[in-house]
């Protein structure tokens, strides 16, 4: 075992270590919450080394392995990235201490804002890193380097979008962790006077099982979010085979407006010729409406577990079963749209 790696699991245990002995021996709220904060902090650690020692030496196995490794740490290490990522955690936890002056609904605008957060920070980190991946390899004159190695163009391409999406995962990942940590602390805020009327009863066990059941539907919805950023990633390396970072940005912004309007699309009632040409134009952009489960996630309700609730009708196994076909269907889509970028990649002159 290396020394990087001993300092590694030695943080990792220090971060679960203090965050345990937090939540267990203070009951003031302040120490609960860095309690809670340490953990999540280990949790970012875990994926970060997770993503190092476990899913970058199992791609090392295929030849493509070392491009998907130099992409992921040259968009990671980019500061732009960086700071985006510091921006978007701030946001989240300044969120958390905000008043959105609603009644009985100020958690389920927290975790809407907050999910929302996790969806905008890596989107604007995959245009960044995605737009630059094959273009400013060619303008640097880099990629007639890593030509010249026995690597195939499409190995390249694939190679390059997996480094993206490596980095998009981890993005997610992290934003996600602060915001459930964060709608988890939150709810103890919001909802003190029910607790306090609750006591130590069933009523309180069922309060805490409605903040636990909010925060598990996060893992859902923030997946699928995962899904669209990583559809719309494979757009954005096809676009930049040909295009620099400010068009790629520009095209990618367009298509994600109005990939988002094209569920509104087949319900107008327009001239045929012109109705015709905005179908086929829905049905080419992807649609991320199969990527938005916030009415049930965030303002719905579900059935988890044993628990039998009135007039509810859908399952946390439907759910998932849902995500599942969602992710099919971003599978197909960039497998489509990374099938286009080798096209246009095999024609690029490189010099």
């Amino acid at each position: 075992m290396s020394l990087s790696t001993k300092i590694y699991l030695a943080c990792l245990v220090l971060l679960w270590g203090l965050g345990a002995a937090f939540l267990y021996a203070s009951t003031w709220f302040v120490g609960q919450w860095a309690g809670y904060a340490l953990l999540a902090l280990g949790g970012m650690a875990l994926v970060g080394g997770l993503v190092e020692y476990v899913v970058l030496p199992v791609l090392g196995i295929f030849r493509l392995g070392a491009i998907v490794r130099v992409t992921y740490y040259e968009a990671l290490l980019q500061p732009f990235t960086l700071i985006v990522l510091t921006i978007g955690l701030l946001c989240i936890v300044a969120g958390a201490f905000l008043s959105f002056f609603t009644i009985n609904e100020e958690t389920k605008m927290y975790r809407d804002v907050a999910t929302q957060f996790v969806l905008l920070f890596p989107l604007v980190i995959m245009v960044f890193a995605a737009g630059k991946v094959v273009d400013e390899e060619i303008e640097n004159r880099t990629m007639l380097t890593l030509m010249s190695k026995p690597i195939a163009r499409w190995q390249v391409i694939v190679g390059k979008y997996l480094g993206v999406v490596c980095l998009v995962a981890v993005a997610v990942i992290v934003l996600g962790l602060a915001a459930g940590t964060c709608a988890y602390l939150r709810y103890f805020d919001d909802q003190r006077i029910d607790l306090a009327l609750a006591g130590k009863g069933p009523g309180r066990a069922a309060l805490l099982w409605e903040n636990q059941k909010a925060v598990l539907a996060m893992v859902p919805l923030m997946t699928l979010e995962f899904l669209q950023i990583a559809t719309l990633a494979a757009i954005s390396v096809a676009v930049s085979t040909r295009w620099g970072v400010a068009l790629n940005m520009t095209v990618v912004s367009l298509i994600y407006v109005g990939a988002n309007l094209t569920r509104y699309v087949h319900d107008l009632h327009m001239g045929s010729s012109t109705q015709w040409l905005l179908d086929q134009a829905a049905n080419l952009l992807p649609y991320l409406a199969n990527f938005d489960l916030s009415p049930v996630l965030i303002y719905g309700n579900f059935l988890c577990g044993k628990e039998d609730l009135a007039n509810v009708t859908v399952t946390l196994a439907q759910i998932w079963q849902y995500v599942a076909w969602a992710g099919l269907y971003a599978v197909l889509y960039v497998g489509a749209a990374l099938a286009i970028a080798v096209a246009l990649f095999r024609t690029r002159e490189l010099t």
